[in-house]
């Protein structure tokens, strides 16, 4: 039996509509990655106006149990992939299924284990997971082969991590950061993720080369940064390779946090991707008229 996900009045997913749309473009959801937040989109978010894809689009973000300041229990259920599972059901009983689901890191790798990991059921069209339109992977973790984790992985990849939330810091604060103050944070981020939040995501790594990626036929786009660290293009590039449907975008210059640091580029690729899935046929002319709402 799991433990309780959340303290009493908290509520572990907290969803926000950025947009609108017009009703006929797709339902995106925007999923941030560990020890982080919703906010890491914002950029994003303005740009859509400036794209004819995205303005069509009804955009929301939400606030997952692993954000910097959500419930630390999140981390004990023993099976992270069901809290995205829960939250695309959520979504669904709410407002309605999401057509795209855009995943960043550690949200990237439970998403691909909902889709093709192991547990996965089967759908009916043969292929493993929930059934979506369309799904974008940014800085994705993927390795395929066992052999490709070694005792360097166990005892590299912990400063990798720390250094990437460094990263995401100086992103986030732009020009008023203090770049001394950075590793202090990062490291104060660490002790809030803790050993099982650490745990369950190094788990969910170990298991990629078991991902049943080759049989997933939703269209995907992979955005990788060839500066990032810890989730290098050379694993981007494995995974698409494993994906019949994947096409991959990388961004130069560009480290962990595509959408925040190119988020210029990253709206293009985005609104070019959304080309390719439309909102699907069932849903376009039933949706009922929304208004922007937020629910934190």
């Amino acid at each position: 039996m799991n433990p309780p996900s959340a303290p009493h009045g908290v509520g572990p997913v907290l969803f926000r509509q950025r947009t609108v749309g017009d009703g006929a473009g797709p339902r995106v959801l925007l999923l941030h990655g560990m020890a982080d937040s919703s906010s890491v989109w914002d950029r994003l978010c303005t740009l859509v106006p400036q794209r004819a894809q995205l303005r069509r689009a009804e955009i929301h973000t939400a606030e997952l149990p692993w954000r910097g300041t959500g419930p630390p229990q999140w981390a004990h259920r023993l099976d992270p992939a069901s809290w995205l599972a829960e939250t695309l059901d959520e979504l669904a009983g709410t407002v309605g299924p999401a057509d795209v689901v855009v995943a960043h890191s550690f949200s990237a790798l439970l998403l691909l284990d909902l889709v093709c990991g192991t547990s996965a059921p089967t759908g009916t069209a043969g292929s493993p997971g929930p059934r979506l339109p369309g799904m974008v992977l940014v800085s994705p973790f993927f390795r395929p082969r066992p052999e490709d984790f070694d005792w360097g992985t166990m005892t590299g990849l912990p400063e990798q991590f720390v250094r990437t939330l460094e990263e995401g810091i100086r992103v986030a604060a732009g020009p008023r950061s203090k770049p001394e103050l950075h590793r202090a944070l990062a490291e104060r981020l660490c002790e809030t993720i803790g050993p099982y939040g650490w745990s369950r995501f190094f788990e969910l790594y170990l298991r990629t080369p078991w991902l049943r990626t080759g049989e997933v036929r939703t269209p995907a786009l992979v955005v990788s940064g060839t500066e990032d660290r810890i989730a290098v293009t050379g694993e981007a590039r494995d995974l698409v390779a494993r994906m019949p449907a994947a096409k991959l975008r990388t961004f130069e210059e560009t480290g962990h946090f595509p959408m925040a640091e190119q988020p210029e580029r990253f709206a293009d690729a985005l609104d070019d991707f959304l080309r390719r899935v439309p909102a699907a046929p069932e849903a376009v002319g039933e949706r009922p008229c929304s208004t922007l709402v937020e629910r934190i």
